[in-house]
C-alpha cells in the first residue's frame, strides 16, 4: 500500500555488525558493443534489519543512459517493509558534457533526472513477535 514513510538511509549508515552481505549480478549484456544492460542486487543483514538493492542500468551509447532501484528495508521487529523505486534517465549527449564515467552507475545517478518515483509498505500475512522479529507460526494439529 502507498506510505509517506521513507527508508531512513541515515540509520542504515550506523556501524553494526553485519552478518550477510552479497552482491550479485543476475543479468549482464553489452548490447552488441552499443552499451550495457545490466541487474544485480545487493543485500545486507544487520541485527537490525535487512537492506535491499537491486538496480537496473541501462546505457545506450549515444542515447541514453536509464537506472531503475528499487529498494528493500525491514527494521527488525517491525510487522512491514518499505519498498522504494525510482526510474531516472538522461541522454547521453548531456551526460558526457559533465565529463562523468559512464560506465560507473553509482556515480551517474545523482546526474540523472527522476521520471518516476514510488513508495510502499509491504505488510506481512502472518504476524511477526515485536520482541524478536521472530515469525509466528500457528500450528492446526
Amino acid at each position: 500500500m502507498p506510505t509517506d514513510e521513507r527508508i531512513d538511509l541515515e540509520q542504515l549508515k550506523v556501524k553494526e555488525k553485519i552478518f550477510f552481505y552479497e552482491d550479485l549480478i543476475l543479468y549482464e549484456d553489452e548490447l552488441a558493443d552499443n552499451g550495457i544492460a545490466k541487474l544485480n542486487v545487493k543485500l545486507r543483514v544487520m541485527q537490525g534489519g535487512f537492506f535491499l538493492l537491486l538496480r537496473f542500468f541501462l546505457r545506450v551509447d549515444g542515447v541514453l543512459v536509464r537506472i531503475n532501484d528499487t529498494r528493500i528495508h525491514h527494521k527488525a521487529g517491525s510487522s512491514y517493509m518499505l519498498r522504494e523505486y525510482s526510474s531516472k534517465e538522461r541522454k547521453m549527449s548531456e551526460i558526457l558534457g559533465l565529463k562523468l564515467s559512464i560506465t560507473d552507475p553509482t556515480q551517474l545517478a545523482d546526474h540523472l533526472i527522476l521520471k518516476e518515483e514510488k513508495y510502499e509498505t509491504l505488510l506481512f500475512s502472518n504476524g511477526v513477535d515485536k520482541m524478536s522479529g521472530v515469525e509466528q507460526s500457528v500450528s492446526t494439529d
